[in-house]
């Protein structure tokens, strides 16, 4: 008791010892102010160059409205050491006007009585063309009164009589506008000089996009925010050129495939770096940022652009920017979205009659007895189970979002909220995310800024496995035979009791993994970083960031005991699992930026570090036999396993930007980088970058050509670079191995791969040319580039011998890889009038990928790098070979079925007619390796998409397309369920299966067992498809309420919308979605499993700002 007394004194002292110190500084900092001594000096002195004085020789910003204050009046009393206080009173005697001191800023308003009244301004604001113009900036200058005009570009505010209106929107100049007593202010805005100061965000800074060298892509947030998707990555998908998105599963939490410009990596990983408000990201997952607070992403896309990024850039930078604050009254912002989903497309099977014919006839040709699938009139034949309808559901989308942006010129600040709930359209499938973001900035004087973001994202999950070859949640629905009952009549799961039972021996319930397993995942992401901007001079700025990655997940399953006839799990099992992941980066810039005369000159000099930890641990425990005692503290028999790894990255960099006459524009970009993934002597890179740019339509011979508003010419050369792989591949590392001691198997440490100390940098030369064009007064623009990209140094994986006695295949630097390619983007605004308007976005990009050179064996053989296996042994579908692209399909050409009339020729093969036929190359007149062939590539060829907006007055409506061709889709679930072998339940084409009187020349004879189901089931052509497709991704329609009804709710805007996703898709595949994949090996790319099904959605959703 004595001692909690003394605790809770303790307690209390400290506190009062924290406020005590709080008020003494506070208190110090005041009497600092107030006794600083200024001294102004000069024989001509006026209030503007005294207050100048005053903010050179104090830590002081002085904040005044010209229309209030005569800045031209002279001093005519000299200040000599005088106090800040004395010195403000002398100058502004005799001047109306007083003063108050906020957080560093001396505040200059007129005298109460001379403020005059206030009253309500209203108006209409326009561009050029008489039209509304929507979301312009109204603010009351000096103060954060402010609002934003409506749909119809009204705005209505209360104000000072004698005030000034700041009237400003992104893409035209901002006016100010004395109030002078009136009550209406109708405002025409002027387009900023056509779009070029548009403003774009490159490496450690900003640039406009007029004095762009390298080739950027970018999209804003009406962009992100036109398709009610749940991710970041969705809402980029097909939005801009050399940028391929590939949304490969519908699963809950996302599932993107991110390229650009093309893939340069074999073995190593091919995506970008991922920056978040400055925060390099290690982990590239998406999906724990909420789209809503996303306000634009730029994509450097050419080493010129991304070169400042060095090591990590071979692959493209995305930099993400969230909202910040802006100066106004807070501007409260809600919006909702409701909706719900299905499958987009199912698979037809079957039907149980049609199978039981399949059994018939492949018992006949196996030479077994098919008398138990002849008796029509067994009741079994009558049960007709869906599968894929027991095992899915009309999924539910739930999103609420919450935000708050407000602030004063010193203060600004930007924060949100987010819920949402998704129930899967797989049972036993389910989402709920949680997302928190505050972002501030804060101005101290003239010099000082302050940027700091902090977001929180949790999300708990019920997840199912999708992706194994045959045994994927969605495949056993496919797989399992509709003559199987789902339920018995107790209504408990149906199970066979027999494995001799002649029908049902073979199968189990599909429903009694998925719905009994449990798979929850929990994860939780934190990032924070504050970044301060010194103005060191004028022209000199340096800057500090610092910034905070964390992550932590946390998985739990439990396979429970059950027994269902001869299916029996008779001990349960636990798995835990943990990830904690450590990111952090500081970096540190110094900017000089000068302009004078023609001249514009811009260094930036930086230095960056950043460290990278990962801990992992798995432990599965076994033994219990009740499954109410399902923890892992409850099982008998334990494994376990877990990695702890630390990587880290310093580096240092130099950029520098000049143009001449706003008309030849230059930029030379250097950075070094040191990784801890290679070893000492090949640690360091140096990847330099040059580029420039001429502005052609400044010329005289092009300045008096009235339908062209710009022409600019891009050329640049650089090198990138890639670290893209596990850690620690260059030392060789020790792990738990199983080995046989005596009669025994025992588990000691060994090998577990062979290191390789010369292992460095993969790198990538690219080579960009590229063109911008805008024509009637910008009414058209036309963004082009040509690309060659050569990553070189490639790190690969090669095979080493049996002999070697590793788990793991060492990693080496060889062969090099080619990505040429064009990318187009085309925005035009086809229609614009007072109250109708019909705009349209087009992109689309070419690229041809090409291995170089991969190396030799040992044998000095050309180096081959196969894919994965598919269903037989050493038959695998890619192979990544020097003249073909990563990942080529590689495999037998089918060549129909052998019919009656080739019986004397398919006996050759050891085939019979009824059986497929593969196209003989070598002539062996047998079907051996050297028949096999390249027969397509996995990467699209070309992709992109394009947007129609029309818009008639508060009316909006938003149609959006996304294409990609050129690639093959190996359908492997056709290998399974598509090859007329009734041991699975078989798709509806395979009713069409060959017979003497039914001579097909697709689907073989009906086979279980023996030669026929293993030529039907060799990895060939004849489940390989077309992967080129057209969707109708996204159309939206949306209606804004009318201001006067709004109003009379203390409503500023409300929107309502309806949109669907995924509405049609046009392609000859004959899977359920093109962009399946189920891998992301890029040597084992485009081969579909049937992953976690796309689904077809459709929302309501419901936008309101106060």
């Amino acid at each position: 008791m004595e001692i909690n007394q003394k605790i809770q004194r303790m307690k209390r002292f400290t506190s009062f010892r924290v406020i005590a110190i709080l008020f003494l500084f506070l208190f110090s900092q005041y009497t600092f102010l107030w006794s600083q001594t200024i001294t102004l000096s000069g024989n001509v002195l006026t209030i503007k160059s005294a207050f100048a004085e005053i903010e050179e020789q104090t830590d002081m910003s002085i904040d005044y409205d010209e229309s209030v204050i005569n800045l031209h009046r002279k001093i005519d009393t000299a200040i000599d050491g005088k106090s800040l206080e004395e010195t403000m009173n002398i100058l502004l005697k005799g001047t109306g006007c007083s003063f108050v001191v906020k957080n560093n800023h001396i505040v200059i308003s007129a005298n109460a009585k001379d403020t005059g009244k206030s009253l309500t301004v209203t108006g209409v604001i326009t561009d050029e063309h008489g039209d509304p113009v929507i979301g312009v900036n109204v603010v009351e200058k000096g103060t954060t009164n402010g609002c934003i005009s409506d749909m119809d570009g009204r705005y209505s505010l209360d104000v000072q009589a004698n005030s000034v209106l700041q009237i400003s929107y992104i893409g035209y100049i901002s006016r100010e506008i004395r109030v002078n007593n009136q009550k209406v202010i109708n405002v025409q805005l002027t387009e900023d000089t056509q779009n070029l100061e548009e403003v774009v965000v490159v490496g450690y800074g900003t640039q406009r996009r007029k004095d762009l060298t390298g080739a950027v892509s970018s999209i804003n947030t009406s962009e992100i925010q036109s398709r009610s998707v749940p991710s970041v990555a969705g809402s980029l998908q097909g939005k801009m050129s050399g940028v391929m998105i590939q949304e490969t599963g519908g699963d809950l939490t996302g599932r993107f495939q991110f390229s650009v410009r093309g893939t340069g990596s074999v073995t190593g990983s091919n995506d970008p770096l991922l920056i978040v408000d400055g925060v390099p990201l290690f982990n590239n997952d998406l999906s724990t940022l909420n789209t809503k607070d996303v306000v634009s992403v730029d994509v450097l896309k050419d080493a010129s652009a991304s070169a400042i990024y060095g090591a990590r850039a071979s692959n493209g930078v995305v930099i993400i920017t969230t909202k910040r604050g802006q100066t106004g009254k807070p501007v409260i912002s809600f919006s909702m979205d409701l909706g719900f989903e299905n499958i987009a497309k199912r698979y037809e099977v079957l039907t149980t009659d049609q199978q039981r014919r399949l059994f018939v006839e492949a018992f006949k040709n196996t030479n077994r007895n098919p008398e138990v699938y002849e008796n029509i009139n067994d009741p079994v034949w009558q049960i007709q189970t869906d599968w894929q309808d027991l095992g899915t559901r009309t999924g539910v989308r739930q999103n609420y979002n919450l935000s708050v942006q407000g602030g004063s010129e010193s203060n600004k600040y930007a924060i949100s909220g987010s819920f949402s709930r998704r129930l899967g359209t797989m049972k036993n499938s389910d989402l709920n995310e949680f997302f928190l973001r505050a972002n501030n900035d804060i101005s101290i004087g003239k010099r000082l800024k302050i940027a700091s973001s902090l977001s929180g994202a949790h999300q708990r999950q019920n997840k199912l496995s999708n992706d194994a070859w045959g045994s994927g949640a969605y495949q056993r629905l496919i797989s399992s035979h509709t003559y199987l009952p789902a339920y018995d009549e107790t209504g408990d799961f149906f199970a066979v009791t027999s494995a001799a039972d002649p029908y049902f021996g073979e199968n189990s319930n599909p429903l009694i993994n998925q719905l009994m397993d449990v798979n929850k995942e929990n994860s939780s992401r934190m990032m924070a970083s504050i970044k301060l901007d010194y103005k060191i001079l004028d022209d000199l700025t340096f800057t500090v960031n610092t910034g905070a990655d964390l992550g932590f997940v946390n998985g739990y399953r439990y396979l429970p005991v059950y027994k269902y006839g001869r299916y029996t799990r008779t001990e349960g099992s636990t798995t835990n699992t943990s990830k904690e992941t450590i990111n952090w980066v500081t970096e540190a810039t110094l900017q000089y930026s000068k302009t004078w005369k023609k001249h514009s000159l811009s260094a930036l000099i930086g230095a960056s570090a950043q460290q990278y930890v990962v801990k992992q641990t798995s432990t599965t425990g076994t033994g219990t036999i009740d499954n109410s005692l399902d923890q892992l503290s409850n099982q008998t028999n334990f494994t376990a396993t877990g990695t702890s790894v630390t990587s880290a990255l310093a580096s240092t960099f130099v950029r520098l930007n000049y143009s001449f006459n706003d008309r030849y524009l230059f930029t030379g970009t250097v950075r070094r980088d040191g990784s801890s993934k290679f070893g000492p002597d090949k640690r360091y890179g140096i990847f330099p970058s040059i580029s420039g740019a001429w502005r052609m339509s400044e010329e005289a011979f092009l300045r008096d050509v009235d339908f062209l508003t710009n022409l600019k010419l891009r050329v640049g050369y650089g090198l990138t670079g890639n670290q893209n792989i596990g850690d620690f591949a260059y030392v060789t590392r020790a792990g738990a191995s199983p080995y046989i001691w005596g009669n025994s198997m025992v588990v000691g440490n060994s090998s577990v791969n062979m290191g390789n100390p010369k292992l460095q940098w993969e790198s990538a030369q690219q080579f960009n040319v590229g063109l911008d064009a805008s024509f009637l007064r910008d009414r058209l623009s036309v963004i082009l580039d040509y690309y060659d990209k050569r990553s070189k140094d490639l790190l690969i994986q090669t095979p080493v011998p049996y002999i070697a006695a590793v788990t793991e295949n060492p990693y080496v630097n060889l062969g090099s890889v080619q990505n040429r390619g064009l990318e187009v983007g085309i925005n035009s605004r086809n229609i614009e009038t007072k109250k109708f308007s019909w705009t349209t976005s087009f992109n689309i990009s070419f690229n041809k990928n090409k291995v170089l050179d991969i190396g030799t064996n040992a044998l000095g053989e050309p180096l081959q790098i196969p894919g994965e296996n598919i269903s037989l042994p050493n038959d695998f579908a890619n192979l990544t070979k020097e003249g073909h692209p990563v990942g080529a399909f590689y495999m037998y050409q089918f060549d129909g079925i052998w019919q009656k009339n080739e019986a004397e020729e398919a006996a050759l093969f050891g085939a019979v007619p009824g059986d497929p036929k593969f196209v003989d190359r070598n002539n062996s007149k047998s079907l051996d390796t050297g028949d096999k062939d390249f027969v397509g590539s996995p990467l699209p060829t070309y992709f992109g998409g394009f947007t129609n907006t029309f818009r008639y007055g508060p009316f909006s409506l938003n149609i959006f397309f996304n294409f990609a061709g050129g690639n093959k889709i190996y359908h492997a679930m056709r290998n399974l369920n598509a090859r007329a072998v009734p041991f699975n339940q078989q798709l509806a084409e395979v009713a069409d299966f060959w017979t003497e009187n039914n001579p097909s020349n697709t689907i073989p004879r009906p086979s279980q067992g023996g030669n026929t189901t293993f030529l039907a089931t060799r990895v060939s052509t004849n489940y390989l498809e077309d992967g080129k497709y057209l969707r109708l991704k996204n159309v939206s329609f949306s209606y804004a309420l009318p201001k006067a009804f709004l109003t009379k709710l203390n409503i500023s805007d409300a929107t309502v919308s309806v949109s669907g996703a995924n509405l049609v898709t046009f392609t000859k595949y004959t899977g359920l979605d093109p962009e399946a994949s189920s891998t992301t090996s890029l040597l084992s790319g485009g081969i579909d499993y049937t992953p976690y099904p796309s689904t077809r959605f459709y929302s309501f959703s419901l936008q309101l700002s106060f």
